[in-house]
């Protein structure tokens, strides 16, 4: 990162509204995963007005698609989804005080990303996605998975709760059956400790690092607080 603007480190080491959106109602995607670098931008836009109420955004990659991502969901947020269309990656740059010739893939990742969602609240046709070039990932570089930032909501309260026996029955029910889900993307999950709202795993294989696993332990959390009838929040834990 030396050499970087004082907005990169920032977005890097800070980022903004990063994880999983609940009730997004449009979600579009570029990169990808076996070139080193992906982004996921999740957006909930009032349908009445068109205006973006909220932004959050999933990535895998460096620095600068951390970055990138950060920066466009507060260049978004607020705006309608006319004015958000003109967004371009020079302009998530920009945001970003500049970006050298070799970075500038994520911010026009983070445009692709945008367009694509803008096409699913429209109902246009997607975008046609832009080659990626792979990434050449340092052995030093490391990637740190988002974990759900607040915890989820059930979508019916119990009304006789269930025992500390049968919640973790339940838990570990639900943990079993979306393995599948974790494997199928390469990795792996395991469950490390539930106690009170708080249920702590251990990603392992692809998973592990990937930010873009946040989508999956976002959907996790929310079907055992479903289950459970109470708010659950499912955290990302190493094995000491």
């Amino acid at each position: 990162m030396l050499g970087s603007s004082d907005q990169v480190r920032d977005h890097f080491f800070n980022p903004r509204n990063g994880g999983a959106l609940e009730g997004a109602n449009a979600v579009g995607e570029a990169g990808s995963l076996s070139a080193g670098h992906a982004l996921r931008l999740m957006l909930r836009v009032n349908p009445e007005t068109e205006v973006i109420e909220e932004a959050r955004f999933q990535s895998f990659g460096g620095f600068p698609a951390i970055a990138a991502g950060s920066v466009l969901t507060e260049l978004v947020q607020g705006k309608s989804v006319a004015e958000a269309r003109l967004l371009t990656g020079a302009d998530i740059a920009q945001a970003l005080g500049g970006l050298p010739e070799d970075q500038m893939q994520s911010p026009a990742m983070g445009a692709q990303a945008l367009a694509a969602a803008l096409a699913v609240f429209t109902g246009e046709p997607l975008p046609v996605p832009q080659p990626v070039t792979p990434l050449t990932v340092s052995p030093r570089q490391s990637f740190v998975p988002i974990a759900p930032t607040h915890p989820s909501q059930p979508r019916v309260a119990r009304e006789v709760p269930l025992s500390p026996a049968e919640e973790a029955a339940e838990v570990a029910r639900i943990l079993e059956q979306m393995r599948a889900v974790f494997r199928a993307d390469g990795g792996d999950v395991e469950l490390m400790e539930f106690s009170g709202s708080r249920v702590q795993v251990h990603l392992t294989g692809a998973c592990k690092g990937c930010q873009m696993a946040s989508l999956t332990l976002g959907g996790l959390q929310k079907r055992i607080a479903d289950a459970l009838g109470r708010p659950i929040r499912v955290i990302p834990v190493a094995k000491s």
